[in-house]
């Protein structure tokens, strides 16, 4: 039987006793990373089990996965916005530039 996208689930499962965490998924490509990681490192990854719906499920010491929290990127609203904003920095750069400007002097002031 073929399941849905929304059934093709990715579970990691860890209690506070256990040293590991339980990796199941039917993601291919986390699949791949888990195999090639299992085949470099057999102490801390290992093959526990797969199914033949296409699902794998590893065992992963603690310690050596971890999540990856990202804040959000604000979104600006339209294209004309990002370019005035980059006109007026450049703008704010180049007036910087000539407010903190070393003045030279001249060849028939003194040094």
């Amino acid at each position: 039987m073929r399941r849905l996208k929304c059934e093709k689930e990715t579970i990691i499962l860890t209690n506070e006793d256990d040293g590991f965490y339980d990796v199941y998924t039917f993601n291919q490509s986390l699949q791949k990373w888990l195999r090639v990681f299992s085949v470099k490192y057999p102490d801390d990854c290992w093959l526990k089990g797969s199914s033949e719906d296409g699902s794998e499920t590893y065992m992963i010491k603690k310690g050596r996965l971890s999540l990856n929290l990202r804040p959000p990127i604000p979104r600006i609203g339209s294209i004309k916005r990002q370019n005035e904003l980059l006109k007026n920095r450049k703008n704010n750069l180049r007036i910087h530039r000539m407010r903190f400007k070393r003045k030279k002097p001249h060849d028939h002031e003194e040094k």
